[in-house]
C-alpha cells in the first residue's frame, strides 16, 4: 500500500504527431479506444462506453492476459470541451483531466493530470499512464497512415 499517494496528483505530457481533431476522436470514440487504451502488453480493451457530456458516464473494460485480473475503469465527466479538454472523476473519487493543445496542423500536445491511487507506487502509475499514451501515439500513426 502507498498511503502517501492519497490526494496527490501527477501530470504527464507528450507531443503527438496528429491533428487535434484526430486525437480527440481517438480519445472519445469507443470504436477507437478499444484499439489503444491499455498500459501493459497483452492486455486488451474489450469494450468502451463514452457519454461525452458533463455528467455523462464512461466505462472501459480491461482484459488481463490470463483473464484473472480483468476490471472496469469508470467515472463521470465533469467537463467536456471538444476538442481541447475533458475532465472526470473516477468512480473511486480521484480526479483526472486531459488537455489538448494544437501545436500545428499535424501536432498536438497532450497533458494528462490524474489523482494517484494507493495500491501502486507513483512510479508504477506514471509508467502505466505513460504507456497508455504511447499506445495512443502508435494507434494515431496507423490512422494517419491510412488517411
Amino acid at each position: 500500500m502507498h498511503p502517501e499517494n492519497k490526494d496527490k496528483t501527477v501530470t504527464i505530457a507528450r507531443v503527438l504527431n496528429a491533428p487535434i481533431a484526430l486525437v480527440w476522436e481517438a480519445m472519445t470514440e469507443p470504436k477507437h479506444l478499444v484499439h489503444w487504451y491499455h498500459a501493459d502488453e497483452g492486455w486488451t480493451t474489450p469494450f468502451a462506453e463514452m457519454d461525452m457530456k458533463k455528467g455523462g458516464k464512461f466505462r472501459i473494460g480491461f482484459g488481463s492476459p490470463d483473464g484473472k485480473n480483468d476490471f472496469v475503469f469508470s467515472g463521470t465527466f465533469t467537463e467536456v470541451t471538444p476538442p481541447k479538454r475533458m475532465a472526470y472523476t473516477m468512480d473511486d473519487s480521484r480526479p483526472a483531466s486531459v488537455t489538448l493543445t494544437e501545436l500545428g496542423p499535424k501536432q498536438t500536445r497532450i497533458e494528462v493530470t490524474f489523482g494517484l491511487e494507493t495500491t501502486y507506487s507513483e512510479a508504477q502509475q506514471r509508467e502505466g499512464w505513460t504507456l497508455i499514451y504511447v499506445h495512443l501515439e502508435e494507434y494515431l500513426a496507423t490512422l494517419s497512415a491510412g488517411a
